[in-house]
């Protein structure tokens, strides 16, 4: 998926390590992006909306299903809404194993769980368009030189699914990141489409389907953890 828009550095070599793996890629230089200053990401905003075009309209020939997928391309659920709701295992084979029982400890944070499950079940959209997701595009996984975008590293979160999920990755995250003027990514990535003749059906259900699950997946990450300072914040 690499591509003038979409620089992913080359990995060299990956191997097993300490508790996980190791990936050597070549080397990227340039700034965090999350850690821009408010005028460097204005710069950086339409670099960054080329990067989101880039994601949404990746040929995704010869892959199939939704959600994170192993070598061959091939990913787990049969469909969207599948993959969002699927945030309510407590799969066994997965790092937060365990996180029901933990969250079951507290109560508030429980209830919470199952009333954004419950929403989001009624929010996921079947008819959301297909494509690649990143769905980590902060946390120092993306370098900045100038104002392009030089390297998106860590595809570990990766997934098939709605292009909105990226967009909506920035705007839950933005009370954490006050230098980051996310509603002006927003104009500019909507700006964009309408220059190239796409219009997103559902927006708004799509987005916060995204929203809902990028909380819900975080509240079950830090039950696993019994950090429940986090999801207070």
């Amino acid at each position: 998926y690499h591509g003038p828009d979409l620089p992913i550095p080359a990995v060299i070599a990956i191997g097993p390590a300490f508790d996980g793996y190791y990936a050597v890629s070549t080397r990227v230089r340039g700034a965090v992006l999350e850690a821009l200053e408010p005028a460097a990401w204005r710069a950086t905003v339409p670099s960054l909306v080329a990067a989101l075009e880039a994601l949404r309209l990746a040929d995704l020939a010869g892959t199939g299903g939704y959600g994170g997928w192993d070598g061959a391309g091939r990913a787990a659920h049969e469909s969207w809404p599948a993959f969002l709701l699927a945030v309510g295992d407590d799969a066994p084979d997965r790092r937060t194993h365990g996180w029901r029982a933990r969250l079951a400890s507290a109560p508030a944070a429980e209830a919470t769980f199952t009333w954004g499950l419950e929403l989001l079940r009624g929010l996921a959209d079947a008819a959301a368009p297909r494509s690649l997701i990143h769905a980590d595009l902060i946390n120092r996984n993306v370098l900045v030189e100038g104002d392009r975008i030089s390297g998106v590293f860590d595809w570990g979160c990766a997934a098939y699914g709605d292009h909105l999920y990226d967009l909506a990755w920035f705007e839950f995250w933005a009370p954490w990141h006050p230098n980051l003027d996310v509603s002006l990514l927003r104009s500019a990535l909507e700006r964009r489409w309408r220059e190239t003749g796409y219009a997103p059906q559902n927006l708004a259900a799509r987005l916060a389907a995204c929203h809902l699950h990028i909380g819900l997946d975080h509240l079950a990450y830090n039950a696993s953890r019994g950090d429940w300072e986090t999801p207070a914040a």
